[in-house]
This record gives C-alpha cells, structure tokens and sequence, in this order.
C-alpha cells in the first residue's frame, strides 16, 4: 500500500469516526435517561395496555415470527455477503452489531429496577429486527442499499408498531430498543471506517460504503 493510500486511509477514518462517536454517545446518553435518570427523578412510566383489538391477533402473530433461528439465518447470509465483497472488518462488525445489541437489551430487562414496568423496558423483537437491518446496511452493495434500508425500515415499523399494539412495550420500550441498536450500529460503523478495504472502496465510489452515512 503506497504512502498516500495510507494517508487517504487514516484521514477517511479521521473524518468519518468523530461523528460515528458522537451517534454512540447520543444512543448511550438516552438509555442512561431513560432507565437510570428518569427513574430516580421519580418519573413512573404508564403501563402499556393493548390497542387496535382487530389487529392485534396479526401484530401477535408478526412477533411470533421473530425467533432466534430466523435472526441466525439472517447473520449467516450477512456474513457470506461481507466475505464475497472482501470485507473481512465487515464480518467483525456483523458479529459485533447482531449480538451485541440483543445481548445489551436481555441484559437491561434483567438488571432494571422493578419501578420500571417491564413494558418500559427495551423490546428484544425490536433490537433483533433493528439490528440485522443496521448491521446490513453497513456491507450491502451500493445497488441494493437504499431497497435494503426502506425494507428495513419497513419491517422495523412494523414490529415496533405491533409490540405498541400488543402492549408488550410501550413507547419507552420502543425507544429504549432503538437507541440500543443506534448505539451498537455506530460502534460497529467505527469498525468499518478502519477496514482499509472499505476506505479504499470509499475512495473509489463514495456511493459503495457505510462508514460515509454520517458525512452525507
């Protein structure tokens, strides 16, 4: 690698990081409000209680479908795209994404005092959806991007709409679980924004990259 590729590298990383940090400290900050800074202030959020009965049997039946073998599947597939595009950070930012933020909510509904409802708590369904959604939005081709982020989106609403429905979380919930995938997406981000395939990638086609969705 020739002196300027290495230095197109380290200011691409320059550039990019700062902002993929201040997204992970934003996603940190409003979990710390929502479930430490609230709740000491004596804040008590409102029991979730299900709503839109005619459709509640299909939002039941839309979680249900969410299981550990489907997000499985889904992280294998992302892993095989990240190989066959020569990603090799990509395979460790899937990896880190996919877990982690799941990981990160099972570990928050158990350590959360009971004065938050379990409703308020961040929703495992909707981290996992969330999650596989960020995690493919950082090693998909350039072409398939914005159909991978508007199904993503898709899919998103409509798990965080059917647990609203279902009163298995109530807004907070929701929201707690979106800054929780947020966070993790940055973190994961960080990782691409030093893989050396990827800036070169950036460099070529600033289209064909996920660690420049924060600088557009």
């Amino acid at each position: 690698m020739s002196t300027s590729t290495t230095e197109q590298i380290v200011l691409s990383v320059q550039r990019s990081t700062p902002r993929l940090w201040l997204a992970a400290a934003v996603g940190a900050v409003t979990l710390v409000v929502l479930y430490a800074a609230l709740p000491l202030a004596g804040v008590a959020y409102p029991a979730a209680r299900p709503i839109l009965e005619p459709v509640a049997g299909g939002a039941a039946r839309l979680l249900s479908a969410i299981d550990i073998t489907t997000v499985l599947v889904v992280v294998a597939a992302l892993t095989v795209v990240s190989i066959a595009r020569a990603l090799p950070y990509g395979i460790g930012a899937v990896l880190m994404l996919c877990p982690g933020a799941p990981l990160t909510a099972a570990a928050a509904r158990s350590w959360l005092p009971e004065s938050v409802l379990a409703s308020a708590h961040p929703d495992g369904r909707i981290v996992a959806v969330a999650s596989l959604v960020a995690a493919a939005s950082l090693v998909v081709p350039s072409r398939v991007h914005p159909a991978v982020l508007g199904l993503g989106l898709a899919a998103t609403v409509a798990v965080s709409l059917a647990a609203v429905v279902t009163a298995a979380a109530s807004f907070v919930g929701v929201l707690g679980a979106l800054a929780i995938t947020g966070t993790w997406w940055a973190l994961a981000a960080v990782v691409m924004a030093h893989s050396p395939i990827a800036a070169r990638r950036e460099r070529k086609n600033p289209l064909d990259t996920a660690a420049l969705k924060l600088r557009r």
